[in-house]
């Protein structure tokens, strides 16, 4: 997987690694959701949401790979369209194994 023209060896059908994204994913989203019940200023809440979703990263894809992809940068923007490019990534890899494997479903086969 490329990201900001970094290349990480991810493999999406690995179970440890899916594993990562929905242990790290639901983190994400009860930090966020911890993080909106803060009274925060702009600044600090868009620090806050980038950081949550850097240790996802960090998680998913190994420790410092947030560093490599954004440096010290906290754009909201990015960090969501990373994040969601891991999921989406996740989900395109996963179902294209699914598909090759309901071809040699038993019911398949008996046909």
């Amino acid at each position: 997987m490329t990201i900001n023209g970094i290349q990480f060896d991810v493999d999406f059908t690995d179970a440890d690694i899916i594993e990562k994204i929905e242990q790290g994913s639901k983190k994400v989203y009860e930090e966020a959701a911890r993080t909106k019940e803060q009274i925060l200023t702009p600044a600090e809440g868009i620090r806050q949401e980038c950081k949550i979703m850097k240790e996802f990263l960090d998680y998913v894809l190994g420790e410092g790979a947030s560093k490599k992809i954004f440096g010290e940068k906290d754009s909201l923007k990015d960090c969501l369209q990373v994040f969601e490019n891991v999921i989406n990534q996740k989900e395109e890899q996963y179902n294209t194994i699914l598909n090759k494997v309901n071809l040699y479903s038993p019911e398949r086969v008996d046909r």
